[in-house]
């Protein structure tokens, strides 16, 4: 994908729009693979405080959304919002680049390569979701009422790299 389909994925005529929640939701949620190339070509011109912004408001909604047996995946996902905030904002060289890199990263493991075990409490039916896909069944539970139970050891092996926590909490003691 290319900038241009991206930016046509966004319904955006320029990166600098790159200002609404809707925004990171979709590069987040997307089924349609990102590279870091593109993520790149966007957020070096997209005003970082701003995606720092929206990416702690993704993350929060993302985890309002976890059932109560999810503690580690909340976790997870807040040292995963910790790190790509403190990423955009960072004044090092390189870190939009680690940015996107994480990024694209992030989005592979959360539309597809994490697996979570929801298992329906009416009918013992086991389905492996994505956790994306596992927070959006939760969300729903809450509207009819249909309970599950998650089991999500099978995406807890995200690894967050040094430097990335490194640029985090240097953002942080700012």
């Amino acid at each position: 994908m290319e900038l241009d389909e991206l930016m046509a994925l966004l319904e955006l005529d320029d990166p600098s729009e790159f200002e609404y929640f809707e925004n990171f939701a979709e590069i987040a949620e997307t089924d349609e693979e990102l590279p870091e190339e593109t993520l790149y070509a966007l957020f070096s011109q997209t005003d970082p405080h701003t995606v720092s912004e929206l990416i702690g408001n993704y993350f929060d909604e993302v985890q309002r959304a976890m059932p109560d047996d999810g503690t580690d995946a909340y976790i997870l996902l807040d040292n995963i919002s910790r790190s790509l905030a403190g990423l955009i904002v960072s004044e090092e060289e390189r870190a939009k680049v680690y940015f996107s890199e994480e990024l694209a990263r992030f989005h592979r493991w959360y539309t597809k390569d994490s697996e979570v075990s929801c298992i329906s409490q009416e009918t013992g039916h086991e389905k492996i979701l994505p956790l994306r896909d596992a927070l959006t069944l939760a969300r729903l539970e809450k509207l009819d009422g249909e309970p599950h139970g998650y089991d999500f050891t099978g995406c807890l092996d995200y690894e967050i790299d040094e430097f990335i926590m490194h640029f985090a909490v240097d953002r942080e003691e700012e």
